[in-house]
């Protein structure tokens, strides 16, 4: 296990930031942390970094306690949310100096600045750079070295789709290799094209653990979307399922909910019914379901 969070609870002052927060980060998995701001995400993630301590709870970073073995910080790359990098060096130089701090051939600086995009960039002052170049060096220099364990808080801050398109990659190769990472993301599209679980933290209290697609079925429930012209036939021969709840048209999409997931039982009952089918998917809009996910999570708390 690459990260363990059990029962972390988190006060400042008369604030209680996190509630009992329990979470798991497993080796070769993609682990997000979703939720609104001032959820307790951040503070999550500084505790199990080992920069502020739990007010209650027990974190465990590769099978270690991170505030008593720093020396596990070599095998971790940490992306914090906005950065703050030396404005005096370059973004060249910084990489360099990281290499040395962890015993690094400098080699790797061109690898991972390729992977950001600023090789171009590298030898200008970390001061003369955008709210996105600052992003990039700090995820080349969290990358450093393969380590077997990336966080990031908020990594596509500033960032353009170029970059994103990338980091998706890169996180998909480190994953093959049986690397883990941790990271906290209001972009929900990549969250779902890398996730493979998902934690829901809301109001300091973990709300929702799944993948994706479970949170997805879970809030919004399962909505299939049938792409044919042949509309009239689909509503005609839909009426005698009764796990299909509701049907609606738009365009050539036909949209249908099912009370529950029968997907290859409706594929095959339409086409045995001979309906022309152009395309056949599941509604996999994250972005409804987990704000229908927040409206539920303020309603129970």
């Amino acid at each position: 296990m690459s990260v363990r969070a059990e029962e972390v609870e988190k006060f400042y002052g008369n604030k209680h930031a996190l509630r009992g927060v329990s979470l798991e980060a497993e080796n070769g998995r993609i682990t997000s942390i979703l939720g609104p701001n001032g959820a307790g995400k951040t503070t999550l993630i500084r505790i199990i970094m080992g920069l502020i301590f739990p007010s209650r709870g027990k974190v465990e970073v590769l099978n270690k306690d991170p505030f008593k073995n720093k020396k596990i910080f070599k095998e971790i790359g940490y992306v914090q949310e906005l950065p703050n990098l030396p404005p005096f060096m370059t973004g060249k130089e910084l990489l360099e100096m990281s290499c040395r701090i962890k015993g690094i051939d400098k080699s790797e600086i061109k690898r991972v600045l390729e992977i950001v995009g600023m090789e171009d960039s590298a030898n200008k002052k970390i001061a003369k750079y955008s709210k996105g170049m600052t992003q990039r060096i700090a995820i080349a220099e969290a990358i450093l070295g393969n380590p077997e364990l990336l966080i990031m808080d908020e990594p596509n801050i500033g960032t353009d789709p170029s970059l994103n398109y990338n980091m998706r990659e890169m996180l998909k190769e480190m994953r093959k290799d049986g690397k883990s990472i941790l990271m906290t993301s209001h972009v929900l599209d990549d969250v779902k094209k890398v996730s493979d679980d998902v934690y829901l933290i809301f109001n300091g209290k973990v709300f929702f653990h799944g993948s994706p697609e479970d949170l997805i079925k879970k809030f919004l429930g399962v909505i299939v979307i049938v792409e044919s012209d042949d509309k009239e036939s689909i509503k005609s021969v839909i009426k005698d399922l009764d796990y299909v709840t509701n049907i609606k048209f738009d365009n050539k999409r036909i949209i249908l909910k099912l009370k529950e997931d029968r997907r290859e039982d409706l594929i095959h009952y339409l086409v045995t019914s001979g309906i022309k089918i152009r395309s056949f998917y599941l509604d996999d809009e994250l972005e409804e379901a987990y704000l229908m996910a927040i409206k539920e999570a303020s309603k129970s708390d």
